[in-house]
Protein backbone atom coordinates (compact mmCIF):
# COMPACT_ATOMS: atom_id res chain seq x y z
CA UNK A 1 0.00 0.00 0.00
CA UNK A 2 1.74 3.22 -1.26
CA UNK A 3 1.65 6.54 1.24
CA UNK A 4 -1.30 8.16 -0.51
CA UNK A 5 -3.30 5.02 -0.20
CA UNK A 6 -2.23 5.43 3.58
CA UNK A 7 -2.63 8.75 4.22
CA UNK A 8 -6.79 8.32 2.33
CA UNK A 9 -7.06 5.33 4.96
CA UNK A 10 -6.23 7.50 7.94
CA UNK A 11 -8.60 10.46 6.57
CA UNK A 12 -11.28 7.52 6.04
CA UNK A 13 -11.22 6.24 10.06
CA UNK A 14 -10.24 9.86 11.63
CA UNK A 15 -13.41 11.70 10.09
CA UNK A 16 -16.00 9.86 11.70
CA UNK A 17 -14.24 9.35 14.69
CA UNK A 18 -14.07 13.25 15.02
CA UNK A 19 -17.90 12.88 14.26
CA UNK A 20 -18.61 10.74 16.95
CA UNK A 21 -16.58 12.27 19.34
CA UNK A 22 -18.16 16.22 18.65
CA UNK A 23 -21.47 14.67 18.67
CA UNK A 24 -21.70 11.83 21.24
CA UNK A 25 -18.84 12.10 23.78
CA UNK A 26 -18.57 15.84 24.22
CA UNK A 27 -22.41 16.65 24.83
CA UNK A 28 -22.00 13.03 27.42
CA UNK A 29 -19.51 14.46 29.58
CA UNK A 30 -20.67 17.87 29.51
CA UNK A 31 -24.12 16.20 30.99
CA UNK A 32 -22.10 14.02 33.57
CA UNK A 33 -20.32 17.18 34.87
CA UNK A 34 -24.30 19.09 34.57
CA UNK A 35 -25.14 16.05 36.82
CA UNK A 36 -23.10 16.40 39.23
CA UNK A 37 -23.01 20.63 39.61
CA UNK A 38 -24.82 21.56 42.46
CA UNK A 39 -23.65 24.62 43.77
CA UNK A 40 -20.19 22.59 43.37
CA UNK A 41 -19.98 18.88 42.72
CA UNK A 42 -21.69 16.99 45.19
CA UNK A 43 -24.26 13.88 44.62
CA UNK A 44 -26.80 16.01 45.88
CA UNK A 45 -28.88 15.75 42.39
CA UNK A 46 -28.63 11.67 42.86
CA UNK A 47 -30.04 12.04 46.09
CA UNK A 48 -32.79 14.59 45.46
CA UNK A 49 -34.04 11.68 42.77
CA UNK A 50 -33.97 8.41 44.84
CA UNK A 51 -35.70 10.78 47.93
CA UNK A 52 -38.36 11.09 45.00
CA UNK A 53 -41.06 9.08 44.74
CA UNK A 54 -42.35 9.92 40.84
CA UNK A 55 -38.51 8.65 39.99
CA UNK A 56 -38.85 5.55 41.90
CA UNK A 57 -42.00 5.01 40.09
CA UNK A 58 -40.32 5.83 36.51
CA UNK A 59 -37.39 3.79 37.42
CA UNK A 60 -39.48 0.66 38.26
CA UNK A 61 -41.61 1.09 34.66
CA UNK A 62 -38.15 1.55 32.89
CA UNK A 63 -36.95 -1.90 33.96
CA UNK A 64 -41.05 -3.51 33.63
CA UNK A 65 -42.12 -2.07 30.14
CA UNK A 66 -38.96 -3.04 28.14
CA UNK A 67 -38.68 -6.30 29.45
CA UNK A 68 -42.83 -7.00 29.13
CA UNK A 69 -42.55 -5.05 25.94
CA UNK A 70 -39.57 -7.29 24.42
CA UNK A 71 -40.59 -10.70 25.54
CA UNK A 72 -44.26 -10.16 23.56
CA UNK A 73 -42.32 -8.73 20.30
CA UNK A 74 -40.36 -11.78 20.83
CA UNK A 75 -43.07 -14.03 21.54
CA UNK A 76 -44.82 -12.94 18.55
CA UNK A 77 -41.60 -12.14 15.95
CA UNK A 78 -40.60 -15.82 16.20
CA UNK A 79 -44.47 -17.14 15.63
CA UNK A 80 -44.24 -14.58 12.56
CA UNK A 81 -41.24 -15.59 11.33
CA UNK A 82 -41.68 -19.20 11.61
CA UNK A 83 -44.97 -18.92 9.43
CA UNK A 84 -44.02 -16.79 7.10
CA UNK A 85 -41.21 -18.68 5.90
CA UNK A 86 -42.39 -22.37 6.49
CA UNK A 87 -44.73 -21.98 3.25
CA UNK A 88 -43.36 -22.71 0.05
CA UNK A 89 -45.31 -20.04 -1.45
CA UNK A 90 -45.97 -16.34 0.46
CA UNK A 91 -48.66 -13.54 -0.19
CA UNK A 92 -47.05 -10.38 -0.48
CA UNK A 93 -50.02 -9.15 0.80
CA UNK A 94 -49.56 -11.10 4.21
CA UNK A 95 -45.72 -10.02 4.31
CA UNK A 96 -46.86 -5.94 3.79
CA UNK A 97 -49.79 -6.71 6.57
CA UNK A 98 -46.83 -7.98 8.97
CA UNK A 99 -44.53 -5.32 8.04
CA UNK A 100 -47.00 -2.50 8.40
CA UNK A 101 -46.90 -1.33 12.29
CA UNK A 102 -43.22 -0.24 11.64
CA UNK A 103 -43.84 1.03 8.36
CA UNK A 104 -46.61 3.74 9.69
CA UNK A 105 -45.09 6.34 11.19
CA UNK A 106 -44.97 6.46 15.07
CA UNK A 107 -46.99 9.49 15.85
CA UNK A 108 -49.95 8.51 13.55
CA UNK A 109 -49.94 5.19 15.52
CA UNK A 110 -49.58 6.56 18.90
CA UNK A 111 -52.28 9.29 18.20
CA UNK A 112 -54.80 6.24 16.77
CA UNK A 113 -54.14 4.40 20.17
CA UNK A 114 -55.05 7.24 22.29
CA UNK A 115 -58.24 7.93 20.75
CA UNK A 116 -59.16 3.87 20.59
CA UNK A 117 -58.23 3.94 23.98
CA UNK A 118 -58.85 7.37 25.91
CA UNK A 119 -61.99 7.36 28.08
CA UNK A 120 -64.32 7.73 25.55
CA UNK A 121 -62.58 6.20 22.80
CA UNK A 122 -63.93 3.25 20.11
CA UNK A 123 -62.47 0.86 22.82
CA UNK A 124 -64.78 1.71 25.77
CA UNK A 125 -67.73 2.56 23.37
CA UNK A 126 -67.79 -1.12 21.90
CA UNK A 127 -67.25 -2.31 25.55
CA UNK A 128 -70.27 -0.12 26.92
CA UNK A 129 -72.48 -1.88 23.95
CA UNK A 130 -72.38 -4.75 25.71
CA UNK A 131 -73.65 -3.35 29.00
CA UNK A 132 -70.09 -3.76 30.59
CA UNK A 133 -68.75 0.22 32.22
CA UNK A 134 -65.70 1.41 30.45
CA UNK A 135 -62.41 0.67 31.17
CA UNK A 136 -59.51 2.76 32.31
CA UNK A 137 -57.40 1.87 29.77
CA UNK A 138 -54.97 5.21 29.90
CA UNK A 139 -55.66 6.35 33.62
CA UNK A 140 -52.87 7.73 36.16
CA UNK A 141 -51.50 4.28 37.95
CA UNK A 142 -53.50 2.23 36.10
CA UNK A 143 -52.27 -1.52 35.63
CA UNK A 144 -54.35 -1.53 32.44
CA UNK A 145 -52.13 1.80 31.30
CA UNK A 146 -49.26 -0.06 31.75
CA UNK A 147 -50.64 -2.81 29.57
CA UNK A 148 -51.94 -0.53 27.03
CA UNK A 149 -48.62 1.08 26.98
CA UNK A 150 -46.70 -2.37 26.29
CA UNK A 151 -49.02 -3.79 23.82
CA UNK A 152 -48.93 -0.88 21.50
CA UNK A 153 -45.48 -0.23 21.62
CA UNK A 154 -44.64 -4.05 21.43
CA UNK A 155 -47.52 -3.57 18.37
CA UNK A 156 -45.30 -0.81 16.79
CA UNK A 157 -41.99 -2.64 16.88
CA UNK A 158 -42.59 -6.49 16.34
CA UNK A 159 -41.92 -6.38 12.76
CA UNK A 160 -38.34 -5.68 13.48
CA UNK A 161 -37.61 -8.62 15.50
CA UNK A 162 -39.66 -10.56 12.89
CA UNK A 163 -37.31 -9.70 10.41
CA UNK A 164 -34.32 -10.14 11.72
CA UNK A 165 -35.17 -13.77 13.29
CA UNK A 166 -36.48 -14.35 9.33
CA UNK A 167 -33.46 -13.26 8.45
CA UNK A 168 -31.57 -15.81 10.68
CA UNK A 169 -34.05 -18.48 9.79
CA UNK A 170 -33.13 -18.45 5.95
CA UNK A 171 -29.42 -19.04 7.06
CA UNK A 172 -30.51 -22.52 8.13
CA UNK A 173 -29.33 -25.08 5.91
CA UNK A 174 -32.35 -26.96 4.05
CA UNK A 175 -29.80 -30.15 4.52
CA UNK A 176 -30.38 -29.96 8.33
CA UNK A 177 -33.98 -30.11 8.33
CA UNK A 178 -33.86 -33.54 6.01
CA UNK A 179 -31.23 -35.13 7.96
CA UNK A 180 -33.87 -34.39 11.25
CA UNK A 181 -36.53 -35.44 8.73
CA UNK A 182 -34.68 -39.19 7.95
CA UNK A 183 -33.71 -39.73 11.80
CA UNK A 184 -37.63 -39.04 12.67
CA UNK A 185 -37.83 -35.71 14.26
CA UNK A 186 -41.22 -34.11 14.70
CA UNK A 187 -42.04 -30.48 14.44
CA UNK A 188 -41.29 -30.02 18.11
CA UNK A 189 -38.03 -31.49 18.06
CA UNK A 190 -36.83 -30.26 15.28
CA UNK A 191 -37.38 -26.45 16.18
CA UNK A 192 -35.93 -27.82 19.80
CA UNK A 193 -32.69 -29.33 17.95
CA UNK A 194 -32.05 -28.09 14.54
CA UNK A 195 -34.36 -24.09 14.84
CA UNK A 196 -33.42 -23.14 17.80
CA UNK A 197 -29.78 -23.59 18.22
CA UNK A 198 -28.83 -22.23 14.38
CA UNK A 199 -31.10 -19.63 15.23
CA UNK A 200 -29.87 -18.75 18.25
CA UNK A 201 -27.61 -15.70 17.22
CA UNK A 202 -29.85 -14.04 15.66
CA UNK A 203 -32.28 -14.06 18.82
CA UNK A 204 -29.16 -12.86 20.80
CA UNK A 205 -29.21 -9.85 18.64
CA UNK A 206 -32.94 -9.05 17.83
CA UNK A 207 -33.14 -9.24 21.63
CA UNK A 208 -29.99 -6.91 22.49
CA UNK A 209 -31.46 -4.68 20.08
CA UNK A 210 -34.57 -4.04 21.45
CA UNK A 211 -33.50 -4.16 24.72
CA UNK A 212 -31.27 -1.45 24.63
CA UNK A 213 -34.06 1.09 22.07
CA UNK A 214 -36.47 -0.01 24.74
CA UNK A 215 -35.38 1.23 27.45
CA UNK A 216 -35.32 4.51 25.65
CA UNK A 217 -39.28 4.74 25.43
CA UNK A 218 -40.48 7.95 25.78
CA UNK A 219 -43.24 9.04 22.62
CA UNK A 220 -45.18 6.53 23.76
CA UNK A 221 -45.27 6.70 26.94
CA UNK A 222 -46.17 10.47 26.54
CA UNK A 223 -48.75 10.26 23.89
CA UNK A 224 -50.54 8.06 25.74
CA UNK A 225 -50.68 8.51 29.41
CA UNK A 226 -48.77 12.08 29.97
CA UNK A 227 -45.23 12.48 31.80
CA UNK A 228 -46.58 11.42 34.90
CA UNK A 229 -49.69 9.02 33.99
CA UNK A 230 -47.11 6.20 33.23
CA UNK A 231 -43.73 7.47 33.89
CA UNK A 232 -40.16 6.60 33.26
CA UNK A 233 -36.80 8.27 33.46
CA UNK A 234 -36.84 9.72 29.71
CA UNK A 235 -40.12 10.96 30.18
CA UNK A 236 -39.13 12.15 34.07
CA UNK A 237 -35.91 14.09 32.72
CA UNK A 238 -38.18 15.81 30.57
CA UNK A 239 -40.38 16.94 32.92
CA UNK A 240 -37.78 18.16 35.04
CA UNK A 241 -36.04 19.90 32.73
CA UNK A 242 -38.72 21.94 30.58
CA UNK A 243 -41.86 21.89 33.47
CA UNK A 244 -39.79 21.75 37.27
CA UNK A 245 -36.91 23.95 35.36
CA UNK A 246 -34.43 21.55 36.84
CA UNK A 247 -31.83 20.91 34.53
CA UNK A 248 -29.09 19.00 36.67
CA UNK A 249 -31.84 16.80 38.49
CA UNK A 250 -33.16 16.03 34.88
CA UNK A 251 -29.46 15.31 33.04
CA UNK A 252 -28.71 13.15 36.37
CA UNK A 253 -31.49 11.23 35.80
CA UNK A 254 -30.56 10.96 32.41
CA UNK A 255 -27.30 9.82 33.13
CA UNK A 256 -28.77 7.13 35.38
CA UNK A 257 -30.89 5.66 31.86
CA UNK A 258 -27.33 6.53 29.75
CA UNK A 259 -26.08 4.12 32.62
CA UNK A 260 -28.69 1.64 31.96
CA UNK A 261 -28.27 1.38 28.04
CA UNK A 262 -24.71 1.10 28.25
CA UNK A 263 -25.00 -1.55 30.53
CA UNK A 264 -27.39 -3.52 28.14
CA UNK A 265 -25.12 -2.65 25.12
CA UNK A 266 -21.70 -3.99 26.87
CA UNK A 267 -23.47 -7.23 28.41
CA UNK A 268 -25.43 -7.88 25.13
CA UNK A 269 -22.05 -7.66 23.21
CA UNK A 270 -19.76 -9.82 25.92
CA UNK A 271 -22.59 -12.23 25.65
CA UNK A 272 -22.61 -12.46 21.97
CA UNK A 273 -18.78 -12.75 21.67
CA UNK A 274 -18.80 -15.29 24.19
CA UNK A 275 -21.57 -17.40 21.98
CA UNK A 276 -19.04 -17.09 18.95
CA UNK A 277 -16.16 -18.04 20.67
CA UNK A 278 -17.96 -21.50 21.46
CA UNK A 279 -19.21 -21.71 18.18
CA UNK A 280 -15.75 -21.81 16.93
CA UNK A 281 -14.67 -23.78 19.44
CA UNK A 282 -17.10 -26.57 18.56
CA UNK A 283 -16.18 -26.31 14.94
Amino acid sequence: MNAAAKRLRTIFVLVPCAFMIAMLALPAVNGLILSFDHHGPSLANYRFLFDDSMFRRALANNLLIPFASVIVEFILGLSLALTLTAGRKRSALIDTAAILPFAIPEIVILTLARYICMPRGYLNGAIMMTGMPALPWLSPRSPLAMLTVILVDAWHVTPVVMLMLMAGLQTIPAELYEAARLDGAGTLATFRFVTLPMLTPAIIGALILRGVDALRIFSTVLVLTGPEGVPVLSTYSYSLWDDAQKPHEAMAASMILALMVTAIGVGGFMLTRRHSRGDRALA
